[in-house]
């Protein structure tokens, strides 16, 4: 029996509905600061799918169910960040306790299935997992020795970087650029295309592609070799590779922790000064000039670690485990009904 893309007895491609909430929830998942949109993926039960997807389409092998699912998780994932972004900064600025407390529960929702996958339990697929979860505690760990260069090198390995964490779940894209050193640089000079090509400014447009042009290639080449990399162990290696993406899975909830999170530039950027005003108030951080907006998100961002607010209040501990509980519930109910619905399919 051959499906779609010509592969005989490969399971059945996924359902158009639980491709497009996949890609929704990858959506939401790259609107919150820390969290891959992969996470969401593999915890929905479509990594295999994504992965082999992402592999066919960049080797140029095309059939019409690699490009139907790639469409339609695009198109969720795009359609959600461009239309709920200003509703996630929102919640992520005036309930972050509660938003990533969501996060952590519906992240843990798919592990039960991953774990079932692996049963019997073997030594093999309990390393796997062991290393997998070792691999995100040391990406949380990392911290910075010294001062990264800024050269086309780099730029080049920050694109890899960037492109295997969006196909890697559980690590942040943003949050390796940062480890780098290269976060600032590489956003800002995307800002800069955008001046430049509105201003038509040839010299500036010249000095930003410099930039532009070895992060672009990086970007490319890291998602192909990566995609085929994990096609080839997914196929070949099931087991282990499934246990050391169920340990990144969970590993990747360290970075999750919910209480006293720092809010995000991009949330805070988008209050207006009374809303900011209100916050410092309510979070006791004193404000010595409170009538420019950006003099305000500065003052937040410094003056977070010494506000005098309860983080571990009775009541905000209460909504975080009952956000976690509603998070698991949610995508194992989805996760679960996906593979029902597979099997019966097969």
């Amino acid at each position: 029996m051959k499906d779609s893309s010509g592969a005989i007895g490969a399971p059945p491609p996924p359902s158009v509905v639980k491709t497009a909430i996949g890609g929704v929830l990858m959506g939401m998942a790259n609107l919150i600061p820390g969290v891959s949109g992969g996470t969401m993926v593999l915890a929905m039960g479509l990594y295999t799918e994504f992965i082999d997807s992402v592999a066919d389409v960049t080797a140029l092998r095309f059939s019409r169910r690699r490009l139907l699912f790639l469409l339609v998780i695009g198109v969720c994932a795009v359609g959600t960040i461009g239309g709920l972004a200003g509703v996630i900064l929102y919640l992520l600025f005036h309930h972050a306790t509660a938003m990533y407390a969501l996060f952590i529960g519906m992240t843990l929702g798919g592990a039960p299935l991953l774990a079932k996958s692996l049963r019997p339990m073997r030594g093999d697929a309990a390393v796997s997992v062991m290393l997998g979860f070792g691999v995100m505690v040391g990406v949380f760990m990392m911290k910075e020795t010294g001062a990264m260069p800024h050269n086309t090198a780099m730029d080049f390995a920050s694109g890899v970087v960037g492109s295997t964490t969006m196909v890697l779940p559980g690590i942040s894209g943003s949050y390796m650029l940062l480890v780098l050193d290269q976060y600032d640089r590489i956003v800002g000079t995307i800002e800069e295309l955008k001046d430049a090509l509105k201003d038509r400014d040839r010299q500036k447009l010249k000095r930003v592609l410099w930039i532009v042009v070895p992060v672009g290639i990086g970007v490319v080449l890291g998602i192909v070799a990566l995609s085929n990399v994990l096609k080839f162990l997914l196929h070949r290696f099931e087991r282990p590779t499934i246990g050391f993406l169920l340990g990144m899975l969970l590993g990747s909830v360290i970075g999750l922790w919910p209480f006293g999170r720092v809010p995000s530039d991009d949330a805070l950027v988008r209050r207006d000064m009374s809303e900011l005003v209100t916050f410092a108030a309510r979070h006791e951080i004193p404000l010595v000039d409170a009538g420019d907006k950006d003099a305000i998100v500065t003052q937040i961002l410094t003056g977070w670690s010494v506000r005098g607010v309860d983080d571990y209040a009775a009541d905000t501990i209460v909504v975080a485990v009952l956000m976690v509980m509603v998070g698991f519930a949610v995508t194992f109910t989805l996760a679960r009904r996906g593979a029902s619905l597979g099997a019966a399919k097969a």
